[in-house]
């Protein structure tokens, strides 16, 4: 089975180099690398011509040019609609895959011939502490085959229902690289990325999990990432970052009918509580406290259409003016929900 390994390049002259020879180097052959470029202004794109000439494997990557800048989601979904195989697998250009990892991802298709996702295992680098490192699976006792949907949910989503069955704190990682997936089940539930928002994984996921029922699972490392500051989530871009949750928090909340739908008010309220305080009583920056007040009034909007009167009392003190905050009494009341809710 062909596996295209979809890149997306921008401005990453000094990682592209490791990122596409340790695709090229794959132990398993029949694959396809498609990088996409997405306009930067570096030359990530002149480095990785140069290793695809000089490799044996080189006649594996195509590189799908972008007109202009469109973002990771929109380089992702060019890849992914410009893909051969039968499964695709997203990699990010400053990190790497494990020599055998594509190997020891079809190793489980072959094994379970109906599965459509294979989740791999992480290595971070620099290396987190193990409890705090959600994305190395390697402690979390999955199994290594499941094809149930409502065990899909429990694990991707604690906080609804796991208390009731009893099962501790196990998460499956919430980011699209270093998952194997089958390519038709992308296309025929229209599973892309929603572009021109950062988080946008979040809410791939979202929909994703809602139609996915059978899910392998490898503790053996089949990924490099590599932690580094400057990227999309490590840069602090809190304009970019709120306008996005904004987008993700309408679509996901306007789906009434969904399961995780609980779930969903109770992260975003606790979001909304430690995000808003911080900037309540930290910030001088204008703008971002009237984002955060439009995304507060339109998420308390929302709920009331919703009838979820429950929740909005608590986010209704949000509301109040910027100066309370900064009173005695207000800086102990808030100081506090933010210890609660970080």
């Amino acid at each position: 089975m062909k596996v295209s390994i979809i890149i997306p390049v921008y401005n990453v002259e000094p990682y592209i180099e490791r990122c596409l020879l340790s695709a090229l180097n794959q132990t398993y052959q029949n694959i396809e690398i498609i990088l996409v470029d997405d306009c930067g202004q570096d030359k990530s794109i002149a480095v990785a011509q140069q290793v695809i000439n000089n490799h044996q494997n080189g006649y594996k990557t195509s590189i799908l040019k972008h007109e202009h800048n469109r973002g990771l989601s929109a380089a992702r979904n060019s890849g992914t609609k410009e893909a051969k195989g039968k499964y695709i697998y997203y990699l990010d250009s400053d990190d790497e895959i494990t020599p055998q990892g594509i190997e020891i991802l079809i190793s489980l298709v072959n094994k379970y011939h109906d599965v459509i996702m294979v989740q791999g295992n992480t290595q971070t680098i620099p290396e987190p502490f193990k409890k705090k490192d959600w994305r190395n699976i390697l402690y979390k006792n999955f199994p290594e085959y499941v094809n149930s949907n409502e065990w899909i949910y429990l694990h991707f989503y604690d906080r609804i229902r796991l208390h009731f069955y009893g099962i501790k704190r196990k998460l499956i990682p919430m980011n699209a690289w270093n998952k194997l997936l089958k390519k038709d089940f992308i296309i025929d539930n229209n599973l892309f990325f929603k572009e021109e928002i950062i988080h946008e994984d979040e809410l791939w996921m979202f929909f994703l999990v809602k139609k996915l029922d059978s899910l392998a699972f490898t503790t053996k490392y089949t990924y490099i990432h590599n932690v580094r500051q400057g990227s999309i989530m490590q840069s602090g871009n809190n304009y970019k970052s709120i306008q996005s949750w904004h987008i993700i928090l309408k679509k996901i909340l306007n789906d009434f009918n969904d399961p995780l739908y609980e779930y969903y008010i109770k992260k975003y309220i606790s979001k909304l509580y430690y995000e808003m305080c911080l900037i309540n009583l930290d910030t001088k920056e204008s703008e971002l406290y009237v984002l955060y007040k439009k995304l507060l009034t339109d998420f308390i909007n929302i709920l009331i259409k919703k009838k979820k009167i429950m929740y909005i009392m608590p986010l209704l003190l949000l509301l109040l003016p910027q100066f309370y905050y900064k009173s005695f009494v207000g800086k102990v009341i808030f100081k506090f929900f933010m210890v609660l809710a970080k």
